[in-house]
């Protein structure tokens, strides 16, 4: 039996591993803080009553997101391969049409072992963080006014619209996520409104003074009108008035989002790897 602990451990442990590493990694707090620690009971391995490892498991529709750290002076001792055997057990595996191992870019340790374990690398997302030095001297001016209006609960199956036509999921795959979201999670939902219609979201996830942007996406019907720029560059605004130091994330086969994020002043900083699993 485990010794009682909570996110805080988890934390802790995420912290010490990043100041070890140099890395950043990418557990997916708002999730995690969504669930009870014993949701995770059987994703943690303990010594001497410390927290020295943990694995995350973090469902989007019909794709599992994978990430775990281990504590450096327990490294090489097969708790991560024991931990990825119990969370990827035949009950989860069937669950999904795909299961994604995440890794920072930049983790020597994370590539090392994915090299001798049954997984491919698949692709890769840059973070990009928010400098004011950056925004360019091309930027052009708001070409599409917009308003951005909290989401309700009532607006799940437009977010779930929405993400189908943004990101080529099916119905099934957004249905399946937004039954999980909380009230709270659906309320970090933005919707942007032009001329009276709701014609794209974006979610922000705010902590420890980061705002991180997320699902971003306009109607394909509205696209190049100047629509998401307006509407970034109201959230840039918004979240730099509280101070927060503003993220997002962009994967590297999308250059038009990239060009539009670097043009409102956005900087690639780091990169996050995704590993598919092989059954």
């Amino acid at each position: 039996m485990h010794p009682t602990w909570t996110w805080a451990d988890v934390e802790a442990l995420q912290r010490l591993v990043e100041q070890h590493d140099g890395i950043a990694l990418k557990l997916n707090w708002d999730t995690l803080h969504a669930r009870k620690e014993e949701s995770a009971a059987e994703l943690v391995e303990f010594r001497e009553g410390q927290l020295i490892a943990f694995l995350g498991l973090y469902p989007f529709g019909n794709t599992l997101e994978v990430c775990g750290m281990v504590h450096p002076d327990y490294r090489r001792q097969g708790l991560f391969t024991a931990l990825l055997r119990r969370g990827l057990h035949s009950d989860t595996v069937v669950s999904y049409s795909t299961i994604l191992l995440n890794a920072p870019g930049n983790s020597e340790t994370a590539r090392q072992f994915l090299a001798g374990y049954p997984c491919r690398f698949d692709f890769s997302e840059y973070q990009m963080n928010y400098d004011l030095e950056a925004v360019s001297a091309n930027l052009p001016p708001v070409a599409a006014p917009v308003t951005l209006c909290q989401a309700k609960e009532a607006d799940r199956p437009l977010l779930a619209r929405l993400d189908q036509e943004g990101f080529g999921l099916t119905a099934e795959e957004t249905r399946q996520f937004y039954e999980t979201l909380t009230e709270h999670e659906i309320s970090q939902n933005v919707l942007i409104i032009h001329e009276g219609e709701a014609v794209g979201k974006i979610r922000v996830s705010r902590r420890d003074q980061e705002a991180w942007i997320y699902g971003f996406v306009v109607s394909a019907s509205r696209r190049g009108q100047g629509i998401g720029s307006s509407a970034l560059r109201q959230v840039v605004d918004r979240e730099k008035a509280g101070a927060y130091d503003i993220w997002l994330e962009v994967a590297l086969n999308n250059p038009q989002a990239m060009k539009l994020y670097q043009q409102v002043g956005f900087q690639v900083r780091r990169s996050q790897d995704y590993y598919a699993y092989m059954r």
